[in-house]
């Protein structure tokens, strides 16, 4: 559903009392901001590949501007940025805490971050290649046109939990207050749901990397490769 739509819901979810258009949206956004924070969900996982370092640009002292990364939230995975110099050569890089920067700054694959910013500081001798960036991603806002990018199935918790917030505070009476908890469980209920979908997603991203398994498939990078 998009934002028209979710927001004709939560009017009839309200019983028919409206809600302004601008407050509906703030509110979906805001169930939307609450629900994509709550874990890496596989669907807003991204990679971005967009930079490109070199040796004599990029350093310590060197910033790399990530904020031109649409939506960016925050760094994913163990290594989250590589360099890749376009045939069999990857570095990966690690993060280490921005106040730490002096004391890593000639600790080769290393990276500090500053938040507020947006900026990359790539520790070591630096090889000219591709950055290619993990990261979390913000789903577009929910206006009008625009839908939520998780499920359609699952659309529906964002106007549970926003009338929710409505009855629970700003349309605050004893009536609306029992039926605030009720809807709230309604959304918890579609939340779990919604998570048990993802945790799918994420298994079987990894089971195939499962040392246990057998090696018809070939070498395979972190897992336990024994010869036959």
């Amino acid at each position: 559903m998009n934002g028209a739509e979710l927001a004709t819901f939560l009017e009839e979810l309200n019983g028919g009392a409206s809600i302004g258009d601008t407050l509906a949206l703030q509110l979906l956004n805001l169930a939307k901001a609450m629900v994509e924070q709550q874990r890496p969900w596989m669907i807003l996982r991204d990679t971005d590949t967009s930079i490109t370092a070199t040796a004599a640009t990029n350093g310590w002292q060197t910033a790399i501007d990530l904020s031109t990364i649409a939506r960016f939230n925050r760094f994913y995975g163990d290594c989250p940025v590589k360099n890749f110099d376009g045939n069999n050569r990857t570095d990966y890089y690690r993060q280490i805490p921005l106040q730490k920067r002096l004391q890593y700054r000639e600790a080769a694959f290393t990276f500090a971050f500053n938040e507020g910013t947006k900026q990359l500081y790539l520790n070591g001798t630096v090889n000219p290649g591709t950055l290619w960036i993990d990261h979390i991603k913000d789903s577009p806002d929910i206006d009008d046109s625009a839908s939520w990018v998780f499920p359609s199935w699952s659309h529906t918790l964002l106007g549970f939990f926003a009338v929710g917030i409505h009855k629970g505070g700003i349309d605050y009476d004893d009536v609306n207050a029992r039926m605030s908890d009720d809807n709230r469980a309604t959304a918890a209920t579609i939340l779990a749901r919604l998570e048990i979908w993802d945790n799918a997603k994420q298994l079987a991203a990894q089971e195939q990397h499962d040392p246990s398994r057998g090696d018809s498939d070939g070498w395979r990078p972190g897992a336990i490769n024994i010869n036959s």
